[in-house]
C-alpha cells in the first residue's frame, strides 16, 4: 500500500492515543483450502491434512512476526462428542522483538529462514496477559484453520500483523475465501472476528471507561449496518453473531432495563457488576454467550479464571475479509466507534426495529445508507476515517449484474439471508456446527426508471436517494433436509424490467441452465466469473403495449420492503 495508507492508519492511532484509555485490537482470521471439498475443509473441525497445514502456517508465520520467539504445543479445547482435545500450536515472544525488528533481521539475512519444526513439540503454557509479552495460537475450527492473533497496541501494528498472516497462509496453500461450484465467491467460512481490550485486564478500556460497553451495546442496536454489512452468509438468529433483538424477546426487554440501571448508577459499578448486568443478556436464542454479536465471555467471569478474566469483548458478526487491507479497514471502523463512545458517551434508548430489521435492513442500499450515517457521526466526533479506508468499507456486497435501457439502469445485488435453524437441532449446544435451511435467497433490485416484475408479480419499489429499490426473497433450491417440503424452487428467478414500452427479461439460474453438473470447483477467479455469467440469461424484448394492471402483490408478501415469492401463488401467464 502507499504512504498515504500508512499515514491514514497513523493519524487514526494518534487521535485514539489521546484518550485516557488504550484500545488494543485482536483478531481471529480464518483460512481454508479453496481447492478442496474434503470434510475437514468444509464442515469438520479436524482430520485430513488440517493439522499439517496448521503446523506449516505457524512455522511460516513466526519469523514474519518476531525476530526471536518460542514455539510449542498449547492446551487444546475439548468439545462434546470429540474423543480428544483439538490440536493447538502456540507462539510467544517479547513485543520488543515484534515486526520494525523481524523485518530488519529478514533484510539483513536476505529473507526469513525456515524454522525447525521440532520446536513445535515442546509443551507450552498460556502466559499471563502482560503488556510486553505477546502470545498467539493456531487452532482448528469447522472447515478452517484459525489464527488467534496476539492483541495489537495500535492499528499500524495490526495491519503489519494481518499482512504477515495473510502472506504466510498463502504460502502454505490456505485462502481467506472460497469458490462455490456455481461460481459464487464466499469467505473462508470461519468468520473474521475482532476483539478489543487493553494491555492488561485491569487496563481494559471497558473498565477504565465505565460507560463504554453499555454505550457500545446501544450503538450497535441503533446501526444494523454494523451487524450486517460485514457479516458472513448466514445472519439472524441462526448466525454466529446474532443481535440481542434477534433472540428471546424477554431478554431484549431486560437488556434495556439493565442498561438503564447501569446509567442510573452514574458509572459507580465494579467489573463484576458490569459483567453480571450484561453478560446473561448478550447471548443467542439458546442462551449461548459465545454465539452473540457482542461476546463478553472473556470480559470478567470469575467462574472461568483461565480465559474469563481478560477484560476483552469480541465482535462476532464479521465475515473473513478478502485482504489484510479490508481486515484493517473494518478494525479501524470499530475501534473508531469505541473511541467515539469513550470520548462522548452514547446513552440513546434502545430502538425497537421490529419487522424492519429483517425486511428493510435486508437490502444493501439501506445498510449502506446506515453505514454512511455511522461514518458521518465519527467525523462529527473527531474520529472520522480517511477516504481510502471508507472506500474499502463501502465496497458493495456481491453484485449479480447490471443492465441498461437507454440511460436507465437496473442493478441486482445479493441481499441478506436470514436462514432458520432446523427444529430439533435448534440449540445444538453439543455440536460444533448447526444445521440451517439455506434454500432461501434474497436479491435487491435498484432502478432509476421503470417498473419491475418478479416471476410475474409487480415488485414494490421505494425511493432511496436517486434510486428506487426493492427486495425479492425466493427459494433457490429444494433442500434434501429442510423446511416446507411442498414448496418448489423459483428456478430460475425471472425478472422483467419495463421502461416505457421497452422490455428486458432477466433469468437468474441457481445452477447450470438446462441442468448438468460442474466439473469440480472453479479453477480460478476467471472460471468462477464465467460460471456466474452462465447462470444469467438476458433477453431484450420488442416494445409491447402497456401490460395489464398487475395485482397488488404487497397484500400477500410478508413485508413491505421485500417481496417474498414463497408466499405468493404463481402468476397467471
Amino acid at each position: 500500500m502507499t504512504d498515504a495508507w500508512l499515514n491514514a492508519l497513523r493519524d487514526h492511532d494518534e487521535r485514539v492515543g489521546k484518550l485516557d484509555a488504550e484500545i488494543w485490537i485482536g483478531g481471529e482470521p480464518t483460512f481454508s483450502r479453496r481447492d478442496s471439498i474434503e470434510a475437514c475443509w468444509t464442515i469438520a473441525a479436524v482430520g485430513g491434512d488440517k493439522e499439517e497445514r496448521a503446523r506449516a502456517l505457524i512455522l511460516e508465520l513466526a519469523p514474519r512476526l518476531a525476530s526471536r520467539f518460542e514455539l510449542g504445543r498449547a492446551p487444546g479445547r475439548s468439545y462434546p462428542g470429540e474423543n480428544e482435545p483439538r490440536f493447538a500450536y502456540g507462539m510467544q515472544w517479547a513485543r520488543e522483538d515484534s515486526i520494525g525488528a523481524a523485518r530488519q533481521k529478514a533484510r539483513r539475512n536476505g529473507g526469513t529462514k525456515p524454522v525447525d519444526a521440532k520446536r513445535l513439540e515442546q509443551e507450552r503454557k498460556v502466559p499471563e496477559p502482560e503488556r510486553n509479552v505477546a502470545w498467539m495460537t493456531v487452532t482448528p475450527d469447522p472447515g478452517v484453520v484459525e489464527v488467534n492473533l496476539a492483541p495489537c497496541p495500535n492499528i499500524e501494528n495490526f495491519w503489519h500483523t494481518m499482512r504477515a498472516t495473510y502472506a504466510a497462509a498463502e504460502q502454505v496453500g490456505l485462502s481467506p475465501f472460497r469458490y462455490l461450484f456455481h461460481g459464487r465467491v464466499v469467505d473462508s467460512g470461519g468468520g473474521g472476528q475482532l476483539s478489543f481490550g487493553g494491555p492488561t485486564p485491569e487496563q481494559s478500556p471497558f473498565f477504565v471507561v465505565p460507560w463504554l460497553l453499555p454505550g457500545l451495546v446501544r450503538y450497535l442496536n441503533h446501526h444494523p449496518s454494523l451487524s450486517y454489512w460485514f457479516a458472513p452468509e448466514c445472519v439472524g438468529s441462526a448466525g454466529q453473531g446474532p443481535r440481542p433483538d434477534e433472540g428471546v424477546r424477554e431478554l431484549f426487554s431486560e437488556l434495556g432495563v439493565a442498561l438503564d440501571v447501569l446509567r442510573a448508577r452514574e458509572d459507580q459499578f465494579s467489573k463484576s457488576e458490569l459483567m453480571a448486568s450484561l453478560g446473561p443478556l448478550l447471548v443467542d436464542c439458546s442462551g449461548n454467550s459465545h454465539r452473540a454479536e457482542l461476546n463478553v465471555e472473556k470480559l470478567w467471569d470469575p467462574d472461568h479464571p483461565r480465559n474469563g478474566l481478560l477484560g476483552v469483548a469480541e465482535l462476532r458478526a464479521l465475515r473473513m475479509p478478502r485482504t489484510p487491507e479490508h481486515a484493517t479497514a473494518v478494525a479501524v471502523l470499530f475501534r473508531a466507534v469505541l473511541a467515539r463512545i469513550a470520548a462522548s458517551r452514547f446513552d440513546a434508548p434502545l430502538r425497537e426495529h421490529g419487522a424492519e430489521l429483517h425486511d428493510r435492513y435486508a437490502l444493501p442500499s439501506v445498510l449502506l445508507e446506515d453505514l454512511d450515517a455511522v461514518l458521518r457521526d465519527l467525523h462529527a466526533h473527531n474520529f472520522g476515517l480517511d477516504a481510502s479506508i471508507e472506500a474499502l468499507l463501502r465496497e458493495p456486497r456481491a453484485v449479480v449484474g447490471s443492465w441498461d435501457i437507454g440511460a436507465a439502469k437496473l442493478r441486482l445485488v445479493r441481499g441478506m439471508e436470514f436462514w432458520p435453524l432446523l427444529g430439533d437441532v435448534a440449540s445444538q449446544e453439543g455440536s460444533t456446527a448447526r444445521s440451517v435451511d439455506a434454500s432461501t435467497s434474497c436479491v435487491e433490485v435498484s432502478v432509476d426508471a421503470g417498473e419491475v416484475w418478479a416471476n410475474g408479480h409487480a415488485l414494490p419499489l421505494h425511493p432511496l436517494g436517486k434510486q428506487r429499490v426493492g427486495g425479492v426473497r425466493f427459494r433457490s433450491y429444494v433442500p434434501a433436509r429442510g423446511l416446507h417440503p411442498g414448496l418448489a424452487a423459483s428456478e430460475p428467478l425471472q425478472l422483467e424490467w419495463r421502461v416505457g414500452k421497452d422490455r428486458v427479461a432477466i433469468a437468474w439460474h441457481a445452477w447450470i441452465p438446462g441442468g448438468g453438473s460442474y466439473d469440480g470447483l472453479p479453477k480460478d477467479a476467471a472460471d468462477a466469473e464465467a460460471r456466474r455469467e452462465q447462470r444469467l440469461i438476458l433477453e431484450r424484448r420488442a416494445p409491447s403495449p402497456d401490460p395489464a394492471k398487475a395485482r397488488d402483490s404487497t397484500v400477500d408478501a410478508a413485508t413491505p420492503w421485500v417481496l417474498d415469492l414463497r408466499r405468493l401463488p404463481p402468476a397467471p401467464g
